[in-house]
This record gives structure tokens, sequence and C-alpha cells, in this order.
């Protein structure tokens, strides 16, 4: 009696590890499939130079502060920042989960049964941060939004934050004194991440950028190199 019960434990363990496995190479073959469907895209000569930047995990969007006719600054105003924010003429934007984009300032403080939790579902924030522009060195790509793509991109982003009356509502403090964390719409899933939110935005700019960009570094796969 005990081989058959103990050839049964053992097919349900195989079972129990193959099948996240098999699930993740599903997932990954899809991301890879979606970049067949990459359009066409021509970089126009003129209009607001945006970025997208990979920390390996995950992307943000960079954009100027001032540039296309919209000044971010008088959406993220001074006061829900502790450094001063002149020095500054670029903003990042990264749309996540909240808990785990919250409690996870460095990579040493990530917690597995949040990380799990955001996978499945979790409300959604968008970290914001004044930084310089980047420059050739960052792991950053860029792309040229003619001023009807970069209008579409802008409504795309304020219609991520919810809104109190006309300003954001801010949620927390950032990981340091020029970054903030704004109330977002939508959830967090593991269709719906933060990559394919950068890829969203991008592809509002006609950018060679995948229908589905669940990895980091499908965001940045066919985009340009930062030019001098």
């Amino acid at each position: 009696m005990m081989l058959p019960t103990m050839r049964f434990l053992i097919r349900a363990l195989l079972i129990l590890v193959c099948l996240p496995l098999i699930a993740l190479a599903l997932y990954t073959a899809a991301a890879f499939a979606a970049l067949l469907l990459v359009p066409e895209a021509g970089e126009p000569e003129e209009g607001v130079l945006i970025y997208a930047c990979d920390n390996g995990v995950h992307t943000d969007l960079i954009v100027p502060v001032v540039g296309g006719g919209i000044d971010w600054g008088a959406l993220f105003g001074q006061q829900a920042f502790i450094a001063p924010l002149e020095a500054y003429d670029h903003i990042g934007l990264g749309w996540g989960s909240r808990d785990f984009y919250i409690n996870t300032p460095t990579w040493a403080d990530l917690d597995i049964a949040t990380a799990v939790t955001s996978v499945l579902w979790d409300e959604t924030v968008l970290h914001v941060e004044y930084r310089p522009r980047p420059m050739a060195g960052e792991n950053c790509r860029q792309w040229r939004a003619d001023p009807a793509s970069y209008e579409r991109i802008t409504a795309f982003i304020r219609g991520t934050l919810r809104l109190s009356g006309e300003q954001p509502v801010q949620t927390a403090r950032g990981y340091g004194r020029r970054d903030a964390f704004f109330v977002a719409n939508g959830q967090y899933t593991i269709l719906e991440t933060c990559n394919q939110w950068t890829g969203r935005a991008l592809r509002l700019a006609q950018a060679p950028v995948a229908p589905w960009t669940p990895y980091s570094f499908l965001v940045t796969w066919n985009l340009p190199m930062i030019s001098k």
C-alpha cells in the first residue's frame, strides 16, 4: 500500500512544481510573440523627446518638466516633495502595484507575500520623481513624440491619476527627497503590469513597441539609443 501512495505523492509534487513553470513559459512565449506585432514606425524630426528607462525589472516614462505646451510642475507641485525642484528638468513617471511599490524601496526589502499579492491583484499608484535628463550610458532609450502624440500621452498620464478637483491625490512620500506616490486608477495584475503601462504610453506616440510588454526589456527592445 505504501508504494502506490508514494507514487501518488511524487506525481502530485511534480504537478505542483511543473504547472507554475509551464505557466511561466507560456506567459514568456506570449510576450515574445507580441514582438512580431510591432508596427513599422518612423520617428518625427520635431516634437518632444521622451524616454523609457529600465532598471532590469521596471520601466519609467521620462518626460520634460516643461515641454510641448505642458508644465508638469503645475500638476506635481513643490508641496508634495521635500527637496527644491528647480534644478531638475525632467520627471520620471511609473505606474505600479501600491503595496509592492511603496513597501519595496530596494530589492533588499522584497517580501515574497507582497510580490505574490501584487502579481495577482493590487491597487495602483503613480510614482513621480524629478530628475535630470537621461544621458547616454543609462539603461534608457528615447523616442520623439510629435505634438498630437504628446497630447495623447499627456491625456493618458492624467487619466492614470485619481484626481481631487484638478489635483492628484498624494498617498505617500517617496523613497527620497524629490519623489512621491499618488493614487492611480486601475488594478495591477499579471496582465496589466508596470511595463505594460509604459509601453502603452509609448505606443500613443507611435513608437515601435509591442502591444503587450509584461517585461521591462520588451518596452525598450526596438527603441533607439540616446543620441548625444
